[in-house]
């Protein structure tokens, strides 16, 4: 006994509205091509007065990830940073030479010292300065 068949909605698919992952367009907005084995979808080029906002925002979003990946493979490329054999030697700050230089022109010796001893790390470069002045 055939039963009877319950009849056939016909409506059509509807297509994936979601973005595509190279240029942004839903599938929708993009060239298709049907050679007989199936239709094939290829990336439209549109300029940005015929496309949506949130199309233009999904292709500027693609173009700063492709930014992005360029700049990571060229940082792959580039050879490491070889650590320096020994730390370059301590120098004092320009604004303490300065500041030495304008004590030492005015040839008040007890405020130099008195100045000097509150900087020991500085004192033996600094008064280095006073034989040689192009040593720091």
């Amino acid at each position: 006994m055939n039963a009877p068949l319950a009849p056939i909605d016909l409506d059509l698919l509807e297509i994936d509205p979601r973005p595509c992952e190279l240029c942004g367009l839903t599938i929708g907005r993009h060239e298709m091509v049907d050679h007989g084995e199936g239709p094939e979808f290829f990336c439209a080029d549109l300029s940005p007065d015929e496309m949506t906002l949130p199309e233009l925002e999904r292709r500027a979003e693609l173009r700063r990830q492709e930014e992005i990946a360029a700049i990571l493979a060229a940082m792959r490329e580039c050879p490491p940073l070889a650590p320096r054999s020994e730390p370059e030697p301590y120098r004092p700050a320009q604004s303490t030479v300065d500041a030495f230089r304008l004590l030492a022109a005015r040839a008040d010796v007890g405020h130099l010292k008195a100045w000097l001893a509150d900087r020991p790390k500085d004192a033996p470069l600094l008064l280095a300065l006073l034989e040689s002045p192009t040593s720091c």
